[in-house]
Order: C-alpha cells, then structure tokens, then sequence
C-alpha cells in the first residue's frame, strides 16, 4: 500500500513531507525555507503512517503554552496516523505535537482525510473513526468490510468516498453504501472530491499502477462508469484540482518520472475517449555548459492555488526547491532550467562557513611595516647588488645528507586534497597513490575531512577497485568502512546512495557466496602439502640414520703381532737399501778406475 507521506497545505504556503525515519519536516513554499524539523520520541517503534492537513481552529492547544502575538496563531496544523493507532495532531505554530486522539484504532492508521465541515476521518483495518478533533472525541464509528487505501470527504460533510480496489460512496450519517464503482485493476492510492460550479458532486481516482486517472460522478442516478478519464506517462505520484470561474476543471497531475501534466476539461456529461494532457511540464538542471548532457530534475508535488497557477517543489529531500509558475503557454511543453538545490544548498554552507574575506584595497595604498620610524616612509632602494648570501647558508644549501620531505607520509589533509583532485579530475595515478595505502587512521581521518560532494565518486572508484583482485578488495574494504563510519548518517539521508550502493552489495553477496567453496578448497590444499611435507621428512630422517664413520675393534694380541711384522719388514728393507747403495759405490768407482 503506497501512504501519502508529503502534501502541500490548503493554502499552498507549506509543504510537508515525512520520510521513512518519521522526521516531520516543513518548509515555507514562498521562501523555500526549512521551517521547522519535528522527530517525535517514539519514531523508531510507532513511526507515521499518513498524514494531512488541518485549520488550526479545530485544534485545542496547549494550556501551558501562550498563543505567540504576531499573528502565528492562525498557521495550519497537521494531523499524522502512526503504526499504533494514534492521531496525533502537530502545530506548525508552536511546532510541538499539541493533541492526541487515542482509543479509535487497534491497529496502524492506513488513510486519513479532513474538511473544514466535516472534522477528520480515520481509517485502519478494523474500522472508520469520525474524529471531533477539538474536544478529542469519537463522534461514530462503524466497521469496514474491506482495507482502506484512500479517503475523501465531502466538505459539508455528509459523503464519505473510500476506496481500496473498488470505489464506494458512503453516506456519513446512515453509515450504508449508497454506491461502488469499480474501474481499477489495483488499489486506489489517491482520492479527491470535486464540487462543480452547477453543483455537481465527482470524485477524482489515481491507482497505485494505473497511468489513467477516473472522474465518477456522484450522481445516484448516473451510472457506475467513469465519466472521464485522463491519460498520463507514468504512474501518479499528486494529484491537485481547481475550478476556474467559467466552470472548467483544471486538473494537475504530478508523475512518479517527475514530469508536471496539466488538464483542463469542463466535467458535462460522459467523455468517450481518454483525455491527453494540454500541457506538460518538466524541470531540467543548469550545468553551466552548453554541450553537456542536461539532467533531469524531479518534480515531487504540486498545488494549484489558483486557476492557472501552481506551486511546485523539485529536487531530492532534503534539498528542495519552490516556485510557483504559471500555467498559461502556447506550446503543449514547458521546459524549466534550473539550478539543482542541492549544490545551491552546498555553495551556501561553503560561503557561510569560510571566515576568511579579502580585503578590499586601492592601488595606490602604501604598507607600513614595523621597522619604520615616526611614520615616515623608507627611501626607495635603486637597483643595486642583491645581498649576498653567507657562506654558511649556501653550505647548507648544498648540504646532500638532509632526508627529502617526499619520504615523509602526506598527512590527512594532504591525502584528501589530493583525493578531491583525483575523484575530480580521474587522475588514476592519483588515485592509486592516495587509495593504495593501509594505514587505517590516516585512511579514517582522510575520509572524515571528505566533503559531501564527492563522496558518490568515491563509492563508484570503490566500486571500480573491488572488481579487481585481492590486493584491490583489501584496500576498497578498508575505505569502505571508514566511509560508512564518517558518513552513515548523510548515506542514510540521501536516496540517491541506495543507487550507488548496489553495484557494491552485489559484489559483496558474490563473494559472500564463494567464501564456502574456498574454505573447503584451502582445507584439502593444506591436507596435501601437510602429507607431501611430512613425506619429505621421512625420507631425510632415513638417510640422516646412516653412519658417518665405521670403527672396528679387534683382539690385543693380533694388534701386537701385526706390529711385530710390520716392523721386521721395515728393518729388512732398510738392510737391503744399505746393501744396494754400497754395492752400487763400489761398481761406480771401478768404473772411474778403468777410464783413466
């Protein structure tokens, strides 16, 4: 079921819009301020359903607040359904919850509508509540046979329309159908009461995923078709209407895609075919460059505030734009270029924050610095020598053993300098030089000083790195997680990171999933080398049994007998050495003898 969590108010100078955190918050449609931001006490475990606009006459406020003397106690108030039941009724004058209606609903409030004639109606899945929301009572209450998506009551109070797939017209005071109309295939997501100029009643139907919006008449003896239909783009997102003067109903649809269309039909009798908008708007960003590709922005609501006017908000909460245009054109389109709020919003902070202002001086302003005298100014110096340098100095200066500063780490505000320029300018070597490191506190603190700005560059390199390889995911993984520590609370408040982010949780549920198989593939890898290497220590062990060196001992009595031998051999050597050698000098000299 699609619940209406933004509305502007009956008087279009308000805008209201309650996010999925259950902050209400309300900004000024002439201004395009940020009124006020309310976050009730029990957000997190009774968080808003619904809500609508109210008059500030039928609420009683506070006792113990005075009523503020400049007039603020005429502003609009809002009524707000919430998941236990409760109504709970928000003063945009006093910006606090002044009321509370309790002990209508066992379950969540689904829809809710209010008119200055009839007070507020609730519905839930058990039953509806006619509210008198002064006096904080239950006027009635009477059962609902099916779930309720969408309500509207007459202004005089005595038709009550509510719609889940099927259109049934109620009759407040007898609490019975009078009539169903059926037309739409899914539920009914918005319902708005018209009142022609002649007097004739109609209701106005917008399903959750129909691109057609139904006008039926609320006529008991017309018949249970829709009198017209409107054909739109998409799906709808708001619906406002306005009758001009002469009886023509200006109808005005906002669709999910952001695009403004604008129908004016005279609602007389039944229109065959479906009725193609007479002007459609749309809303494009100014980037400044004329062949660049222009962005589109969304137009979220619209209200017309009078015949040809209306009030429109575009942008992405919480940085929204308003302006109130006029409707009147020659041409079936109207395309608006405008400023994006979101970087308006951020040149404003960066000017409102930055201290520093240059001064504004003449040309001809003269610097007095200390070293002068009584006020009167130093000689100007002609063009003589420069001063010399010491020699100390320039030994200094040539000194080679001084350790260079590019050896030194850059520090945080360094490395997210240098970020910024590379995430800008896609500088890879820059980027891999600032994002290749492992120093987690460096990493932490670099990131803290990020603006917000390019913290979408930074999830899509993020992204980039952990489709690489391992070294690549382990640094990605430690940016990571200082980015979702710094920043968790922007992330969590822009819906565009949900966008950005998806790539990234795909690639972490892949690798998720592959986390089992390589924990079984390394168990067997680290089963095998443990076999393989207590293998190799076998053998190793085997050969280191051998031994070095064998050593026989024998008997005492061959060792002495061998010795004995051994040395006779010895001693009949040396005789027969002697004996050979004398022999021999006694042939020599014979030999002489015989020559001479």
């Amino acid at each position: 079921m699609v619940l209406e969590y933004s509305s502007f108010s009956t008087c279009g100078n308000f805008y209201a819009h309650c996010g999925s955190d259950s902050k209400l918050k309300i900004w000024e449609t002439g201004t395009g301020n940020l009124k006020q931001e309310y976050t009730p006490n029990l957000h997190l475990t009774s968080p808003y359903t619904c809500l609508t606009w109210i008059s500030s006459l039928n609420v009683a406020t506070h006792p113990k607040k005075k009523r503020k003397s400049n007039g603020e106690g005429g502003l609009p108030s809002l009524a707000l359904g919430t998941q236990a039941g409760a109504v709970v009724v928000y003063s945009v004058a006093e910006g606090a919850i002044v009321s509370s209606l309790n002990d209508g609903h066992k379950s969540a409030v689904q829809c809710l509508t209010w008119e200055s004639g009839a007070d507020l109606f609730t519905c839930s899945t058990d039953n509806f509540v006619h509210w008198d929301v002064k006096n904080k009572t239950v006027r009635s209450k009477w059962r609902n046979g099916e779930t309720c998506t969408a309500m509207a009551v007459s202004p005089d109070g005595e038709m009550l329309i509510t719609a889940s797939r099927s259109i049934k017209w109620w009759s407040v005071e007898k609490r019975t159908i009078i009539r169903t109309f059926t037309g739409h295939a899914t539920p009914v997501t918005r319902l708005v009461f018209l009142t022609s100029l002649s007097g004739d009643n109609y209701v106005i139907s917008a399903a959750q995923k129909d691109r057609l919006v139904n006008a039926w008449s609320l006529n008991e003896n017309a018949d249970n078709n829709a009198v017209s239909s409107f054909l739109l783009s998409d799906l709808v997102q708001c619906v406002s209407i306005n009758v001009s003067k002469d009886g023509v109903t200006n109808l005005v649809v906002v669709t999910q895609s952001g695009t403004l269309h604008l129908f004016s039909h005279q609602l007389n009798g039944k229109c065959g075919k479906p009725l193609k908008p007479t002007l459609t708007v749309m809303v494009a960003s100014d980037t400044g460059q004329s062949k660049t590709k222009v962005p589109p922005l969304t137009i979220l609501g619209a209200h017309l505030h009078s015949q040809l006017r209306a009030h429109i908000v575009y942008g992405q909460p919480p940085f929204l734009a308003f302006e109130s245009i006029k409707l009147e054109h020659t041409t079936n389109e109207l395309c608006l270029v405008r400023k994006d709020p979101k970087k308006i919003t951020s040149t404003v902070q960066q000017e409102a924050t930055t201290k520093v202002r240059a001064p504004e001086v003449s040309k001809d302003a003269q610097y007095l610095t200390g070293a002068v005298v009584n006020g009167s100014l130093p000689p100007k110096r002609g063009r003589g020598k420069e001063s010399e340098v010491p020699m100390e100095e320039r030994l200094e200066n040539l000194a080679l053993n001084q350790p260079s500063s590019s050896s030194t780490q850059p520090k945080a505000e360094g490395m997210a300098h240098l970020l910024i320029q590379g995430l800008q300018s896609k500088d890879k070597s820059l980027l891999q030089n600032v994002l290749f490191r492992r120093d987690e506190a460096a990493i932490t603190q670099t990131v803290q000083r990020l603006p917000v700005q390019v913290i979408g560059l930074l999830v899509k390199e993020l992204t980039v790195l952990l489709q690489g390889k391992t070294f690549t995911n382990q640094v990605a993984a430690v940016w990571l997680k200082a980015l979702l520590a710094s920043h968790a609370g922007q992330l969590l408040a822009d819906p565009s990171s949900t966008a950005a982010f998806s790539p990234l949780l795909g690639l972490v549920e892949t690798r998720v999933n592959c986390l089992a198989p390589l924990g079984r593939l390394r168990g067997r890898l680290d089963l095998m080398l443990h076999q393989v290497s207590s293998g190799g220590e076998r053998q190793s062990g085997l050969m280191d049994t051998q031994a070095l060196v064998v050593h026989q001992d024998g008997d005492s009595t061959e060792e002495g007998s061998d010795t004995l031998a051994s040395e006779a051999e010895d001693d009949e050597s040396e005789d027969r050495w002697d004996e050979l050698s004398e022999d021999e000098v006694e042939n020599m000299e014979s030999e002489d003898v015989d020559e001479t």
